[in-house]
Parts: C-alpha cells; structure tokens; sequence
C-alpha cells in the first residue's frame, strides 16, 4: 500500500475508532441509561467484535486494491479564477450567517422549522458543508507543506466569522478551534511524535477539556435554554446529564449492533428505504415542478427510520444519523453493502487524495479533523440520493467539481 492510501485509511480507522469505541467503555458505567434510551437486547460486545473489524478490514482491501488504479488527473480552472469564486461564495456564507444572527438563536434546530425560516436560511444550510469542503481543501494545503496566502487566509476568516455567527449545534461548535488553529497555528496539523514535549502535552491537556466543556454546554443550553443551563436546578441537570450524554453519543455505535441483530433475525427495511427516498424526493421535487403541494410536514428519511428502530422513546420529528457502518444494513442489496459502502469510504479519501502530495503523511489531529469536516457524507451515505439536498450537492462537489481546483497554486495567493 502506498504511503497515500496508507495515510487515507489510516485517517478513516481512527476516525472510526473515536466514533464508535468510547460507545463500549461508556456503556460499563451508563448500562442502565443504555438500556432505557435503545431498542436492545443482544451482546454489545460480541455484536461488535463481529461488525467493527469485518467492516474495517473490507475497507482496508479497498484502499489496498483500489488504491492501485491510478489517479486520473482534471484539467484544471484558472488559479485566480477558482480563487475568486471561493471568495464569492465565503463572502455570500458570511452575508448569510450575518442574517442568521440577527433573526434566529443558536437554539434554531430546537424551535424552528427550517422550512419555514426562509429562503436565505434555507441556503446558508446549504451552503454550510460545501464551505467545510473549502476549509478541508485549505487543510490538504497545510498538509502538503504549503502556507495559505493572504486572500486565502481572508476567505478562511470570513467562513471563521460566520461559523461564529451562525452557530447552532455542539457539532457545529468544534469547527471554530479547527479554524482558529488554521489561521494562527497551522503547524499543529504537522507535528509528528518526534515533536511533541512537554509544552505540547500541558497545552493539550489544557484545550481539550475547554473544547470538550464549550460543546457539552452549547449542546445541551440548545435543548433547555442557557438561562436555566446556569440556574441552581440547571447545575443539577448538569451533573447528572451523563446518563443521556454518553449514551446520545453512542448513537452510530448502538445503530450498528442494533441493524446487526435485526439482520440476523431476517428482518430487512429495503422497501421502508425505497418509499422513503421516493416519497421524500418527490415532495422535494413538488416545490418546482407543478406537482401535487408541498407537504412540510413530511418526515420520511433514513434518519427518521433509523431513530424509530433503535431509539426506545421517540419524539415527534426527531431523527438520528445510522453512521457509516450501520449504513450497510440501510441501503439496499444487503449483504453486496459490505462492498458497497467500503467501496463509497475508499471514494471520498480517492477524491481528498487527489489533491494531497504522494508522500504526504497525517498526523493524529489531520486524521480526525479531515473526516470530520466531511461529517455530512460519513453519518448516512444513502443521504446522497435526496436530490436538492446539501449532502448530494457536497457529494457532488467532492468528488467531481472540487478535482477542477488546483489548491497548491489557489490557495497560496
């Protein structure tokens, strides 16, 4: 394998890692808070001695032979031209997100429909993982060796200011230190084990809990107000949100031992994942074409699905992302998903590979962080056949429109 496949794969097995064990040590101490927040009843541990390695290893075998085949290379667009147009686009990001803040609230998911809240909303939540997309592309940059130019570094502080501004969601939060760090300390993303002392170690082990605390509190002052977040009764809460913290986190891991034992038990949701794509696209398709009416209160995605199998209590309109492995037993031709979605992983690191340097190689943090900006296309890859949906059009733009970008000559203007 490849120094670059091997950099790639390695970045999605720690990614994963994070995702899905903390889910296994949590569970020894919340056992009964995950009892009563899933629909389970089987071996977590065996479950997932089973699915985790089976998956990965599928994975690696695609970066291993597919790696092989190589890299077809675009035509590309015109440095200053392609430079221009991520400025209009970051300029039209901040504009949104300014508006953003001056009508809505962070707690806008909570009570708000983004139906309703407008256009200008409507394409901010659009546009919100394409501008990630840019930032992981200025990342793949720093990864080369290379710095950002000062037009660069100004695009990245207006998608900067307006992730700021337009802040709605825990998630959502951690992008802000990602982007901080690229504008004032990129080597971060460059230090290897030979670099790391001890004032390394003292201003992680410092940052880190910070990080960790600021998106515990926003996540949670979204659902219940941060007036009563920091109220007597709300230090209470607090302390004892462990038991619905740890669990809500382990969500994709529960998801995928969850769908595991239904397949075992012959039960599959292909025909539950067929309506809902058509019925989904259709109503989608409705706002402009003259069609049957727009019916706002339609909720049928794999997301709703997947929260109404494994969830134990159920809101009115909540759903809750499968995760990439779980998303094997969501899309259709099971058991050929164990290739397929595999096969889906080794595309969007082929499509990140494209633009990195053959010898590149990733430190801890860029192997978490590259991922993560992409967390859309990661947390339901079935999502990308919700036409006029922003996780289609990123897909789109991974793997097609952003090959057009030559970043070693775009972004160091």
């Amino acid at each position: 394998m490849t120094t670059l496949n091997y950099a790639c794969f390695k970045s999605f097995f720690i990614f994963v890692c994070i995702i899905y064990l903390p889910g296994l040590l949590f569970f020894l101490g919340f056992e009964k808070g995950y009892m009563k927040y899933y629909n389970f009843d089987g071996g977590l541990y065996s479950a997932f001695i089973i699915l985790f390695p089976l998956f990965n290893l599928i994975v690696f075998l695609c970066f291993y032979y597919l790696g092989k085949i190589p890299i077809i290379r675009f035509s590309r667009l015109n440095s200053n031209l392609s430079l221009f147009l991520i400025f209009v686009v970051s300029f039209c990001y901040f504009l949104l997100s300014v508006n953003f803040s001056l009508n809505f609230t962070s707690s806008f998911r909570h009570i708000n429909r983004l139906s309703n809240a407008g256009p200008l909303v409507s394409l901010l939540f659009l546009m919100k993982p394409m501008m990630f997309f840019i930032v992981a592309l200025m990342l793949i940059h720093i990864l080369n060796g290379s710095q950002l130019g000062g037009k660069s570094r100004f695009a990245l502080f207006l998608i900067l200011i307006a992730s700021v501004l337009s802040l709605n969601s825990s998630l959502h939060f951690l992008a802000i230190p990602i982007l901080l760090c690229m504008l004032f300390k990129p080597k971060v993303f460059l230090l290897t084990s030979k670099d790391i002392n001890w004032r390394n170690m003292l201003v992680a082990m410092f940052f880190v809990p910070v990080v960790a605390s600021l998106v515990i509190f926003i996540g949670i002052g979204n659902k219940v107000g941060y007036a009563y977040l920091i109220s007597a009764e709300g230090i209470v809460f607090l302390k004892g949100y462990g038991d619905i913290l740890f669990p809500r986190m382990s969500t994709s891991l529960f998801s995928s031992v969850i769908m595991l034992q239904h397949s075992f038990d012959g039960i599959s949701y292909s025909n539950d994942i067929f309506d809902a794509i058509t019925s989904t696209l259709y109503n989608r398709f409705s706002l402009i074409l003259p069609l049957d009416n727009f019916d706002s209160s339609l909720i049928n995605t794999v997301n709703r699905l997947n929260y109404m199998v494994v969830f134990a209590n159920h809101a009115e309109r909540a759903g809750a992302s499968p995760g990439i492995i779980s998303s094997v037993f969501y899309t259709p031709l099971f058991p050929l998903t164990l290739v397929i979605i595999p096969v889906y992983v080794f595309i969007l690191y082929r499509s990140l590979a494209y633009h990195m340097n053959q010898d590149i190689k990733l430190n801890l943090l860029s192997c978490i962080v590259l991922p993560f900006l992409l967390l859309n296309l990661f947390e339901s890859p079935i999502n990308i056949f919700y036409l006029l949906d922003p996780i289609f059009i990123l897909f789109f733009t991974v793997v097609f429109l952003g090959k057009f970008i030559d970043i070693n000559t775009v972004f160091t203007k």
